[in-house]
């Protein structure tokens, strides 16, 4: 049961990285399948600048999404036009009743 909440009102699209077969030498060939999930929760955690020689800006955002999405740590999220990765072990958090459930993962940016 998702709890109808007005802090879910993102749409993100996930890209899945899906193993499709081999290859004639026997490595894993994948291929990105994208698809969208609502009912999330975009917020920003932390951004860091590094400086060098050139400049690095690593931006830091958690995601709240429905329980069950199916993120992994190979998936990465579209969100605005930005292309995150996962950053670690995505987890599925569960609640007393249910009316809290969600899946919950950090994701970044790197430019520069």
């Amino acid at each position: 049961m998702v709890l109808d909440n007005p802090l879910r009102r993102d749409t993100v699209t996930v890209i899945d990285r899906v193993l499709t077969g081999q290859d004639e030498r026997g490595h894993d060939i994948y291929e990105d399948r994208e698809r969208d999930v609502p009912d999330c929760n975009m917020q920003p955690v932390s951004s860091t600048e590094t400086n060098d020689g050139k400049t690095q800006v690593v931006t830091r955002w958690r995601l709240a999404g429905p329980p069950g999405m199916g993120l992994t740590a190979l998936s990465r999220v579209r969100w605005r036009g930005v292309l995150y990765e996962v950053d670690g072990e995505p987890g599925e958090h569960g609640s007393f009743a249910g009316l809290l459930d969600h899946t919950e993962a950090f994701l970044k940016v790197v430019s520069g």
